[in-house]
């Protein structure tokens, strides 16, 4: 059981968290924004398509920015859940019926990768703790989730004058092969934030070495930076994260 509990809310992390390019690896643009000011938070809404889950519906988060150094933005976050919506969200992931062994490897592997830190000695108020680093300026998007937080090592999300077929590329020091490929550009808003629409560029990650998810669709936005996550996953279910900046309400 307890695995299963930390394999489901590692899983919560990949939905949340955000994450290079065929050289040079490279963005500037103003760094003064009032997206990345210290202090700024985030709402963050999982959404399986196509099926109601109240576990995704009733997830308790904070995201914030806590540390801001010529863009390179520090994100501090926590996720609170109870016990039966982590067992709801084992059954949602299609997870549940794996062996103990495979999902304790699994876990594993997520905390490494990711930087997780997860609390279960309260089933009531069950947390997953998060915090990483990007680089965020008027003309793209960065990472240093696959780097480990070295800041020597950004990886592109997204360049904002970047065109539909351009791939930014890396190898992780674990020797992983990334690829991500900018499939849409559009000129009218078709992505939901809040009251609002934008127009979004779609950057996609196929996850070969990951046992669970299938394919990540980075959303982002030119004003408003990563303003969604499509996490595909290999049984076929599809969830779409909505990030919205409490500062454009």
């Amino acid at each position: 059981m307890k695995i299963r509990i930390l394999l489901s809310l590692a899983a919560l992390f990949i939905i949340f968290a955000c994450e290079s390019t065929t050289g040079p690896n490279e963005i500037g643009g103003n760094t003064d924004l009032e997206l990345t000011k210290v202090g700024s938070e985030f709402g963050v809404s999982p959404k399986m398509k196509g099926i109601y889950s109240p576990a995704l519906s009733n997830l308790r988060d904070t995201v914030k920015i806590i540390k801001n150094e010529g863009g390179i933005v520090t994100v501090k976050g926590k996720i609170v859940t109870d016990i039966d919506a982590v067992k709801a969200l084992d059954t949602l992931f299609g997870t549940q019926n794996l062996p103990e062994n495979i999902k304790h490897q699994i876990v594993d592997a997520y905390l490494v990768k990711y930087g997780l830190n997860i609390d279960t000695t309260d089933h009531q108020n069950m947390r997953l703790d998060f915090e990483f680093k990007m680089k965020v300026t008027s003309e793209g998007l960065q990472e240093f989730v696959y780097s480990k937080g070295d800041l020597s090592k950004p990886y592109t999300i997204v360049k904002y004058n970047s065109n539909v077929g351009d791939k930014y590329e890396f190898t992780t020091t674990e020797g992983e092969k990334i690829t991500r490929t900018v499939v849409q550009k559009n000129e009218e808003e078709d992505w939901d934030l809040s009251f609002w629409k934008v127009k979004t560029i779609r950057v996609e990650q196929m996850m070969n070495d990951d046992p669970v998810i299938k394919k990540v669709t980075f959303i982002t936005n030119h004003k408003f930076g990563l303003v969604g996550i499509i996490h595909e996953f290999k049984d076929g279910k599809i969830i779409e994260t909505t990030i919205l900046p409490w500062s454009m309400l």
